[in-house]
């Protein structure tokens, strides 16, 4: 049996609740950047302050818009139509297959590096997904534009292929996995992912309110 992965009907756009892990918090605000809407993940985020430190900086470099506020970490991309500018960035091996698949959103080829050297690892199952992607030495270079998925992914135990096929899949229908097993680390987290998909909640960046809430508060 094999599981059919979500796709995006509408641009993502909600507010969600965090998780305890750097990897997934940047995979929920990627929906947001990916779609072109807008993802709030709820404070408190239970991360150190060096992780969330890390994943705006990585966000910004995709030249997505990234508020920190006293709601929480909101991602917006500065384009209706979900395209971002081409970027350069040297990534942890957790969240590098999340911004391969961002990067063919981008308008030109984009350059991600390991920051352990690993980046070359990750072409196969890249590949597979759809993302045109080639190894130059230690880097991997992006192409824009998705192709079909190769074949059932089978993630062998590891949530960060999970997490980037949900990615893959909010842009390319048909999307299927062996199963979603590791994502089971995150009590719930399937069904939060759902829920965001069909939120359609128009929020301004940096705040949770809707805009019905301002005039009501008026």
């Amino acid at each position: 049996m094999t599981i059919e992965l979500p796709c995006a009907a509408i641009p993502v756009r909600g507010r969600v609740d965090p998780e305890a892990s750097e990897v997934a918090v940047t995979a929920l605000l990627l929906a947001g950047v990916v779609t072109g809407g807008t993802v709030l993940v709820r404070d408190p985020l239970p991360l150190d302050a060096g992780a969330v430190r890390r994943i705006r900086a990585d966000l910004a470099r995709t030249w997505a818009y990234v508020v920190a506020s006293a709601d929480g970490l909101t991602a917006t991309t500065r384009s209706t139509a979900g395209e971002l500018q081409p970027f350069d960035a040297t990534l942890s091996a957790d969240v590098l297959p999340l911004y391969a698949v961002a990067a063919t959103r981008a308008t030109d080829e984009c350059v991600l590096t390991g920051s352990d050297g690993s980046a070359a690892q990750w072409a196969p199952l890249l590949s597979q997904l759809g993302v045109d992607v080639r190894v130059a030495g230690e880097n991997l270079v992006v192409t824009p534009g998705l192709g079909p998925v190769s074949g059932v992914v089978d993630h062998h135990g590891d949530v960060r292929v999970v997490l980037a096929a949900l990615l893959v899949a909010l842009l390319q229908p048909g999307v299927r996995i062996v199963d979603t097993t590791p994502l089971d680390v995150f009590p719930g987290f399937l069904d939060r992912w759902a829920a965001l998909l069909g939120a359609d909640e128009y929020l301004l960046p940096g705040s949770a309110l809707l805009p019905s809430d301002y005039v009501v508060r008026s």
